[in-house]
């Protein structure tokens, strides 16, 4: 009985491991942005002021966890020559910890400007 318990613990903790992968924004220079194409399940921004654009030399700009009362999703912002544009995942995320100096609390949800790879976040399920 004490073996069974054990394996049900450990793939109980294999579940939430793999629930909790590090997810960062799409690199504009090595994935369909450099075509204009935000990768799935990455979606245009309506309220971004730009398209996407496949331009060499993008940079990322900063990523936004969005907090809203009925949701939650996350928003990639880039910047080229063109001007700035943004594509979003409507997914739901896990807060990042006060800890995380990567993240500032702001009006609506946690911003990061630290750079692509700094800014890590947590799906916590992917919306249907």
């Amino acid at each position: 009985m004490r073996q069974y318990g054990t394996v049900l613990s450990s793939l109980f903790l294999l579940c939430c491991s793999m629930a909790a992968q590090a997810t960062i924004c799409p690199d504009p220079n090595t994935t369909s942005l450099q075509w204009g194409e935000p990768p799935a399940p990455w979606a245009e921004n309506p309220f971004s002021p730009n398209k996407p654009q496949g331009e060499e030399g993008t940079q990322f700009v900063r990523a936004n966890i969005l907090v809203a009362k009925y949701g939650r999703g996350v928003t990639c912002t880039y910047k080229n020559s063109i001007g700035e544009y943004s594509i979003w995942w409507q997914v739901l995320t896990k807060i990042p910890a006060r800890t995380d100096n990567n993240w500032i609390d702001t009006l609506g949800g946690y911003v990061c400007t630290q750079g692509l790879s700094e800014c890590q976040f947590y799906v916590a399920a992917a919306k249907n």
